[in-house]
């Protein structure tokens, strides 16, 4: 994947977009001033800087400005929210996704220079809508501009194959990080699986890329689909 990121605040979903970034091949900068969360995302992360971030200074130094995109995801810190999204914007950043916590800072922070607001429970409603208008779409989070991570069913296609047979990256240009396996009235995650893994009909599957290469994955047919009409299956590649 191409591009470089900033992710400033390494919290749950912080550090979760960062590894994600990191693994499928982009350049993080991960920053945070707690040090405990630094050293944690350090060997998932092209950098790891504990600094403060509304700093202009320490953050011009670690390079912060020179990325393409930046995610902010300062938590319950709207003041410091504002200070480093401002100072991302008037240094050139043009693309900030930046993570709020109610809907009046969702609106506020668009003044200072967010092109794209996270906020986890309007996100959520808006995520199981489209769960429950496109079943074979479970999931989806935008990343930046053309990037984002999906779940979806598990083509049929895929069925009783295994991550390295696939070989999506190849053929796709996608990373699948996570499998969601469901069955026998239990549910489990299955992050970074194993190139042996095999899969399932009732799985989900956890998809990192750019939006293009994503559609080309959402417009296989599911398992569940291939079912309800005879079982056809069609060849991955």
């Amino acid at each position: 994947m191409d591009g470089n990121f900033l992710v400033v605040g390494l919290g749950t979903f912080g550090s979760r977009v960062a590894r994600a970034l990191f693994e499928s091949g982009a350049y993080v900068l991960a920053v945070d001033q707690d040090e405990e969360r630094v050293n944690a995302i350090r060997e998932n992360s092209s950098k790891a800087v504990c600094c403060n971030a509304t700093n202009t200074g320490a953050m011009k130094a670690v390079g912060a400005f020179d990325v393409d995109t930046a995610i902010v995801a300062i938590r319950n810190h709207f003041d410091a929210t504002v200070l480093v999204t401002h100072a991302l914007r008037k240094n050139g950043i043009d693309h900030l996704l930046v993570q709020v916590d109610n809907e009046q800072e969702a609106e506020a922070i668009q003044t200072f220079g967010a092109t794209e607001v996270i906020f986890p429970p309007r996100d959520m409603a808006l995520r199981i809508a489209k769960r429950l208008i496109h079943p074979d779409l479970a999931e989806s989070i935008p990343l930046a501009q053309d990037v984002a991570m999906i779940e979806i069913a598990c083509p049929a296609s895929f069925v009783g194959r295994t991550i390295s047979d696939l070989a999506l990256r190849t053929h796709f240009g996608v990373n699948l990080i996570g499998i969601r396996h469901q069955g026998h009235g239990s549910e489990s995650l299955t992050i970074n699986p194993s190139p042996d893994a095999r899969l399932h009909g009732e799985d989900s599957l956890i998809i990192l890329g750019n939006l293009g290469q994503l559609a080309k994955v959402k417009g296989l047919p599911s398992f569940n689909h291939s079912s309800k009409n005879g079982g056809k299956k069609e060849s991955a590649r």
